[in-house]
Parts: C-alpha cells; structure tokens; sequence
C-alpha cells in the first residue's frame, strides 16, 4: 500500500506594521503614535496619545473617534469602502487624483522590480508632501523624519512659474501617456489635495502656498472657467446672517 502524502499549509506571511508619530503643527508637538497593521487581505490601525499630550492643558482630541484615554484604540473599516484610519488623519489621505498618481509611479517601478510590495494605505497616506498635507497633523517615520519631506536646498512646492510644466505632465498621465519623470515630478506636488480632477499645490508670486486647478480631457465644457465665475461672483456678493428676536435670516448685499 502506497503512503500517504501529505501537503504542507503554505505559511502565512507574518502581518505587516507601519508605525508612525503624529505630531501637531510647526510646534511639531507629539500628540501620538500611529500603527497601520496589513494582515493578509485585512487592513486596519491602532491609535495611542502621548501621555504628554493627556496631561496637557490644552489637549483636544485629536478626532472625533478618538477619545481622551490611555492605551491603544482600534479603527477596522466598517465596509469594504471604509477608511481603516481615525476620521482626522483619513482626512490627510490623498483622494481620487492623488491616488492615481501614486498608483501609476508605483505600477511602473514594480513593472522594473516584481519583489517590490503591492501598496497599502500606509503608503498613501505616507505619499503625501508635509508641507502641504490638509490640516496640522503631520506624521513621522520611526527615523524621525516627516513624510513626505523635502531634502536639503529643494524646494517644498514648485513655483507659479512651472505651473504649465505641472499641467503638460498632469495631461500626459490622463492621458496614459505619463514618463517616469513626470511621475517623479508629480509625486506630493499633486497628491495632497481632494477630487477626482487634475490638480496640484504651488507656491504663488508672493511664496503663499496656493492651489493649482487643470483642465480635464474628460471636460465637455469649461469646468476652470465656471470656477473663476464663480469666485468673482463671489467677490462681489456677500452673505450675512442676522439673528433678530430668536430667529435666523440671510441677507445679501454687495461689497462697498
């Protein structure tokens, strides 16, 4: 009688751990530290105030699902298109746009090296430029630098004056066109900001951090144009809301 055979489970791969701190502002103060953990197809993070932090009079809490307590707290996305991050620091994400830029450099650099990791939500989160992350949480590799950084003598976002630059690389990615370069190039520069459509964050004239809003190949009519309108009708509207005897009503007038 032939022996059995026996076939041997394949070994899970032991989970993934990114850890990172959270830091508030230029003060750069602790506030916490962040675990993203990837477990198999599961994707999910851990969240603990510093100890300074609780103890500090001035502390807030750093999300609204985050409570004043000791210890870790754990976030699962609810759904399938559920963020596995606490609300404020899913808020620094990269939307629709920024996650396509992201994804395209990361296809193309696995396309040259087949070991290289399929991304994670860590990795989206962590592609994002510091100085142009939406709000004041900042967050910090365990080397303690902040991601994603400028290096020495670079510049934290390009000038107004590559702005066509900026455009002419963001149509070659609508357009499945992009180089390596221009991915480089794009990378945090147009990764920061909300929206499905192609934008980035410049410096202006004055060196003010300023958004940069293009055209779209997609656009059946001019979607920039009908922005500028409306900024100037703006200008020349204003609302004021007035409470009298209890109750709440809006009135408009023009700017003097």
């Amino acid at each position: 009688m032939a022996p059995k055979t026996t076939l041997k489970k394949a070994e899970r791969p032991a989970p993934l751990r990114t850890q990172m701190d959270v830091c508030l502002g230029k003060a750069e103060k602790p506030l916490g530290r962040l675990i993203f953990i990837k477990d198999g197809p599961r994707e999910f993070s851990q969240f603990a105030y510093s100890e300074d932090w609780l103890a500090d009079n001035q502390f807030f809490d750093v999300s609204p699902d985050l409570s004043r307590q000791s210890g870790y707290q754990l976030r699962k996305p609810l759904t399938k298109n559920d963020t596995c991050f606490f609300l404020a620091l899913a808020d620094t994400e990269p939307d629709a746009w920024g996650r396509r830029v992201i994804a395209r450099a990361h296809a193309k650099a696995r396309a040259k090296d087949s070991a290289l990791a399929a991304l994670t939500e860590a990795d989206y989160v962590a592609g994002v430029d510091d100085i142009s992350r939406v709000g004041a949480l900042r967050l910090r590799d365990e080397n303690g630098h902040y991601l994603r950084s400028v290096g020495q003598g670079e510049r934290p976002a390009p000038p107004f004056l590559e702005l066509e630059k900026i455009l002419l690389a963001s149509r070659a990615l609508e357009d499945n066109k992009e180089t390596a370069e221009d991915l480089t190039y794009l990378q945090g520069k147009a990764t920061s900001l909300g929206g499905m459509r192609p934008k980035c964050t410049i410096l202006d004239s004055d060196g003010a951090l300023s958004l940069g809003k293009f055209p779209s190949v997609s656009d059946e009519r001019s979607v920039t144009r009908g922005e500028v309108l409306a900024l100037k009708l703006a200008q020349l509207v204003r609302a004021l809301t007035v409470r009298k005897q209890g109750s709440s009503w809006f009135k408009t007038s023009p700017l003097p």
